[in-house]
């Protein structure tokens, strides 16, 4: 069946569709601080591929592959994630895989599974692929430091000596990116802090209405108090505690606390800890199937997935992608952004946020209703995956049926995806 394009066929529905049966996360708090801190990534992955089982009631023999985005983790994530998977009670017959795409990998396994559902559907081949879940984690907590995301191992006449300007660019320190974004496509100061503030307002609210009761499940989580000071501090496990909400938000902010923060990566810099991204902890999981198999299991849709693209742009300003990859979107679906409900865009930075709402000409008022990632958290593996529940969850909450997902990615990269919510 090919790829629906134009609104009406993109909300008819069809045996073959690829519907999404589920999407959760865990609370996202802060990294080193927050009550997710001295949580494993595969006990966060744990947590939220149990909570899917338990929600859906369905059997984990029917999931047959299991694609988790993973960034930062040892040695890819893979067996770690395996070891999460076959914790959880999936059984041997049910595979594992690892993809880094950067922020946007969890997305992209979406896309993955979406396209290889897809395919078995309509070819008969496959292995009997009609039932998976695309999930992503991370604890930045205990795998971003010291390294902050660039490898400490390039050869030096690839990376940093290269005589190829993009190939150096792809190690360079995302802040700079967001720098680079404000200074040359005019972003400023006080557009980035306004942007965050209303980040945080719409989250705060959301939080209020209870509407994120719906998305983010409880995990049990290490706690742990620090004893000491300087370098005689010592970490101590304490137990556990249950998390049930999200962390990060700041209560009170304003405009002119915003203002007061210094530059966080160069000193005549915009880009600020307060108009950021946050580094976050957390896990997402998103269960797809085609229709036909979701009816056979009894299953009800919330959403129906429709396509996934990539676009690549120059790795220094890596933050402009979503406006490159968004009308890739539109165009090869055949959608306006005006029949666009929700879009979720993911807030890498204030500058990069700013400049593609502003670029791709859309309302601001139907972006990330919920907030995004500066007052919710970023955890790189899982934004993706979490956008997906966030976006689902706030087109059900606002009574929107079309919605939109984008976000930048190091290296120069941008993914897009489209979904429809369903009854």
């Amino acid at each position: 069946m090919p790829l629906p394009r134009g609104l009406p066929a993109i909300l008819s529905k069809h045996p073959t569709d690829i519907i999404i049966a589920s999407a959760l996360r865990t609370p996202i708090t802060r990294s080193i601080k927050g009550g997710l801190a001295a949580t494993h990534p595969e006990e966060l992955l744990s947590s939220v591929l149990s909570a899917t089982l338990k929600r859906t009631k369905v059997p984990p023999s029917e999931v047959k592959d299991v694609l988790v985005g993973a960034v930062l983790q040892t040695l890819g994530g893979q067996k770690a994630s395996a070891a999460a998977v076959k914790n959880v009670g999936f059984p041997s017959s049910t595979t594992v895989a690892t993809v880094n795409r950067q922020c946007s990998s969890s997305a992209y396994a979406m896309t993955i599974l979406a396209n290889a559902l897809r395919v078995n559907t309509e070819s008969g081949v496959g292995g009997g692929l009609d039932c998976a879940i695309a999930a992503g984690t991370e604890s930045m907590s205990l795998d971003y430091f010291p390294h902050r995301g660039i490898p400490w191992r390039v050869a030096d006449g690839v990376g940093k000596g290269s005589k190829v300007q993009e190939a150096r660019d792809v190690l360079m320190p995302m802040g700079i990116t967001s720098e680079n974004v404000a200074r040359e496509l005019g972003i400023s100061r006080e557009e980035q802090d306004r942007f965050a503030m209303n980040s945080h307002r719409k989250a705060g609210e959301a939080w209020e209405k209870g509407w994120f009761e719906d998305e983010v499940v409880e995990v049990s989580a290490r706690k742990v108090v620090t004893e000491g000071a300087g370098e005689d501090t010592k970490v101590v496990e304490t137990g556990w505690e249950i998390i049930k909400r999200d962390d990060g938000l700041r209560k009170g902010l304003s405009m002119e606390k915003l203002a007061a923060l210094k530059p966080a990566f160069t000193a005549d810099g915009t880009t600020t800890a307060g108009n950021s991204s946050q580094i976050s902890d957390g896990a997402a999981a998103v269960l797809l199937m085609t229709r036909a198999k979701a009816e056979a299991l009894g299953i009800k849709p919330i959403g129906k997935y429709i396509h996934g693209t990539v676009m690549g742009v120059a790795p220094r300003v890596m933050g402009i992608a979503p406006a490159i990859a968004v009308p890739e979107l539109l165009r090869l679906t055949g959608v306006d952004k005006s029949e666009v409900d929700v879009w979720e865009l993911n807030e890498a930075f204030g500058s990069q946020s700013v400049y593609c709402i502003r670029e791709l000409g859309i309302d601001p008022e139907k972006v990330n209703p919920m907030g995004g990632a500066i007052a919710l958290g970023h955890p790189l593996g899982a934004t993706g995956a979490r956008i997906v529940a966030t976006l689902l969850n706030g087109l059900q909450k606002t009574n929107g049926r079309l919605g939109v997902l984008s976000m930048c990615a190091s290296t120069g990269q941008g993914y897009a995806g489209m979904l429809v919510r369903e009854d």
